[in-house]
């Protein structure tokens, strides 16, 4: 069973295979639509022009023309043609040899020009026959396309489905794994809270300030390791509901920070907060920090030496934001649109080994939050935006 961002989430491959099918097969009728009004309207025009010619070439006088057309004879005595002739074309007909498409009063004619020794022979044809069929054709047609598109989309569907199958199944498995391994370590997590517990309590009167101090970081480190842990078997599990509490994100980020700056004096990282006041939200406080501190650890580890990331929180009436600025060597919009997948993992990096998982978990929490993370494509310097609703 899968938590509800991954179910979005494989229902979003699942429909974007179903479109992509739905539009190669919608673009394969159109393709087929269009090809077929032109060699049917093609295929019309020549079949009406070689009558037209035969009968232009062939007629000894006006009273005998084909069905739909009629003939003109015109020389020095005057003009002859076949009864019916609309009246409208008077005037319009072309005077120089060859095919033309002459429009009167509403309708459409094609009008065959041909020299005759002294006598000019014309023969006009209506070609509302023609259009009226050509107009039903493209009607069944559409239809056709229209029924193949709702099967088209039908098959997209199952195909989607079955293609994001695997997904799913991974997904399903990663959650297995991270709900067994999360439940296996919260023994040795309280062995170690417990270990470190007793140790306070054992310490010398006289032990330095300094001690006493790190070993109360350690106490508090602790104790978030078993948040994260539990924060971790939440996610998880999806019969599991996180809890949620108003919290100012400012002491996360300053919490955050401070663990974090033993690891970024060791690589030459300068960490620096900034915040515009109280930035208070409803959130499950563990899976906050586990995706703020997944976030400024991989600014430090993009950031060589000599440079400086940036921690800042903002507030508006709605949203509540984090973000976290570094001078890396920024992101590609290639690398942006998949720095948030799984097992991805970008360069720029070194030191220990990064396996693409922290910022796919971070934009978990995200989702889970109602909230998003983003990034911007840059050629100096990445910026992250974390936004919880409030």
């Amino acid at each position: 069973m899968t938590r509800p961002v991954d179910d979005g989430l494989v229902r979003q491959r699942a429909r974007r295979v179903a479109a992509q099918v739905a539009v190669l097969v919608g673009a394969a009728m159109l393709i087929i639509v269009g090809l077929a009004t032109v060699l049917v309207v093609r295929g019309q025009q020549a079949s009406t022009d070689r009558l037209l010619s035969a009968t232009a070439h062939n007629a000894d006088d006006v009273g005998d023309p084909p069905a739909g057309a009629w003939i003109i004879f015109r020389d020095r005595a005057g003009t002859t043609a076949s009864p019916g002739l609309p009246a409208a074309l008077a005037g319009r007909l072309p005077s120089t040899s060859g095919s033309r498409t002459v429009s009167a009063d509403g309708g459409h004619y094609r009008v065959y020009t041909v020299q005759r020794g002294l006598l000019t022979v014309q023969v006009v044809y209506n070609l509302a026959p023609d259009r009226a069929q050509r107009d039903r054709m493209l009607r069944v047609m559409g239809a056709a396309a229209g029924v193949s598109l709702l099967v088209a989309a039908a098959l997209g569907v199952l195909i989607g489905r079955r293609a994001v199958r695997p997904l799913a199944e991974a997904l399903a498995l990663q959650r297995t794994f991270v709900a067994d391994a999360s439940h296996e370590l919260r023994t040795p997590v309280t062995l170690l809270s417990t270990r470190v517990q007793v140790l306070e309590r054992g310490l010398p009167p006289d032990l330095p300030d300094e001690l006493r101090d790190d070993l109360s970081g350690i106490r508090a480190d602790v104790q978030r390791l078993g948040g994260v842990i539990e924060d971790l078997l939440v996610a998880a599990t999806p019969d599991l509901h996180e809890h949620r509490t108003s919290v100012d994100l400012r002491e996360i980020v300053h919490d955050v920070v401070t663990s974090a700056r033993a690891h970024a004096d060791t690589r030459g990282v300068t960490l620096d907060v900034e915040d515009d006041g109280e930035a208070r939200a409803t959130v499950a406080e563990p899976a906050v920090r586990r995706a703020v501190l997944s976030l400024v650890d991989n600014a430090v580890d993009h950031t060589p030496s000599g440079g400086s990331v940036t921690v800042a929180t903002r507030h508006s009436r709605q949203h509540v934001t984090v973000t976290v600025a570094d001078t890396g060597p920024g992101l590609s919009e290639d690398a942006a649109r998949q720095v948030f997948e799984r097992f991805h993992s970008g360069g720029h990096r070194a030191g220990r080994a990064h396996y693409g998982l922290g910022l796919a978990l971070t934009n978990d929490v995200a989702l889970r939050h109602g909230g998003e993370l983003s990034v911007q494509p840059s050629a100096a310097g990445a910026v992250f935006q974390l936004k919880l609703p409030r």
